[in-house]
């Protein structure tokens, strides 16, 4: 009931915005449930996540080519609004409501950091769109900052912690150390981190945090050697990752250490990069390349033909959030973002990430997670999954703060 007095409710109000904004319909060129279903992607462009920004545009291509060589959406072609940012929020809110009032655009994918998502579902309501966060993994992000018109398909930060937390107590190293950056996820991670670490009877030694974007991670290196550490829990992404890993290595840490577990440091795209220093390392995995299903076989062989290499988790959750986007149109008979919103509602989808469901309480989607260990193959560095903690280990009850 809740869902449609908001449906309501925000018709009303898109209606007003469209009115002062001279209607995005207008810049459509017809009615909205004409014409082609429009997606706004607002992905970084520049520092250290752009990479992943790109590839998460490259599984949302994929996903969009596939379903309008299939007709489409209820005979109507599905299009692509790529923008950009820096990754700031103020900018990414400003690219999103020209997106939605000026170029007509419903719904919003691709936006990458956690603060970014939390300024736009403040937003969502009132500019009458519905986005998808494959990228963001604060637990804010479906508490106190959460949404009827986001809908969260990355695994939470609290989701991967409690998939590794199952296997930190038979991981060697009994003295942790925690490197993490700066920004919402790396603290949330680390307080998730050291409680089950604790709970498992281990000791976290050090807790440290560097700004995003850090280039020269010598004193944090340098504590970490100094704190008697024997293993080493660290969030750092994308460029910042592989400066902590090289310089890790240059400075000769893993010696001392028996165990590097990484929150999303490492990844298929940085094992070039990267090279045989990470063998051995633990990373959690939120997508399972090697899943032998009809959904992952045929998303892994039409990225692979559009993009010229296999896929990793960053396309492969983009491409699963267009899945439940798709299939929550079709579901409401409507691209109206209200309508589709609450069609969303409890309704389970078969993506290639599995079968996923997503809880109304929250808009959290609800699938297995996995820890994976770098392994070197005949063909290269490769993950080999470990384990595979299921839905109902990972989460938790939803967040009483969000109210839908």
């Amino acid at each position: 009931m809740k869902r449609r007095l908001l449906a309501a409710t925000t018709a009303v109000t898109l209606s007003l915005t469209m009115a002062a904004c001279g209607a995005a319909s207008d810049s459509s060129g017809g009615d909205a449930e004409e014409g082609p279903i429009k997606i706004a992607l607002i992905p970084p462009t520049s520092g250290a996540l752009a990479q992943f920004g790109t590839d998460s545009v490259k599984g949302w291509e994929t996903a969009v080519r596939l379903v309008n060589e299939a007709g489409g959406i209820d005979g109507r072609k599905v299009e692509l609004l790529v923008k950009g940012t820096d990754a700031d929020p103020a900018t990414t809110l400003r690219v999103a409501k020209e997106a939605v009032t000026q170029d007509g655009a419903q719904f919003i994918g691709s936006v990458m950091t956690s603060p970014e998502h939390g300024a736009l579902n403040a937003q969502l309501e009132g500019l009458g769109a519905l986005s998808f966060n494959s990228l963001g993994k604060d637990d804010a992000l479906v508490g106190e900052q959460c949404s009827p018109y986001a809908v969260h398909v990355v695994q939470t930060t609290s989701m991967d912690v409690n998939a590794l937390a199952n296997s930190i107590a038979e991981m060697p190293g009994e003295k942790w150390a925690i490197q993490a950056v700066d920004y919402a996820t790396g603290h949330s991670a680390a307080e998730t981190f050291k409680a089950a670490a604790e709970k498992a009877g281990k000791e976290v030694v050090l807790e440290q945090f560097a700004p995003l974007n850090t280039t020269d991670f010598g004193s944090y290196i340098t504590k970490l050697k100094n704190s008697g550490a024997d293993a080493v829990f660290a969030v750092e992404f994308g460029a910042d990752g592989v400066a902590f890993v090289q310089q890790a290595d240059q400075f000769n840490l893993d010696d001392q250490l028996k165990t590097v577990l990484g929150l999303n440091m490492v990844s298929e795209p940085l094992f070039e990069t990267l090279g045989e220093s990470i063998v051995g390392y633990y990373n959690n995995v939120g997508y399972d390349a090697a899943a032998d299903t009809e959904a992952n076989k045929e998303f892994s062989e039409a990225y692979t033909e559009d993009h010229g290499s296999a896929p990793y988790y960053v396309p492969a959750d983009a491409y699963a959030a267009a899945q439940i986007l798709f299939a929550g149109i079709e579901e409401a008979g409507s691209s109206e973002p209200a309508e589709v919103a609450e069609a969303l509602a409890d309704l389970t989808v078969e993506t290639n990430v599995g079968e996923v469901t997503v809880r109304s309480t929250d808009n959290q989607v609800l699938r297995d997670s996995y820890l994976g260990k770098v392994v070197k193959g005949d063909g290269g560095l490769a993950f080999e999954v470990v384990t595979n903690t299921s839905a109902d280990v990972t989460t938790t009850e939803s967040d009483p703060a969000c109210k839908f």
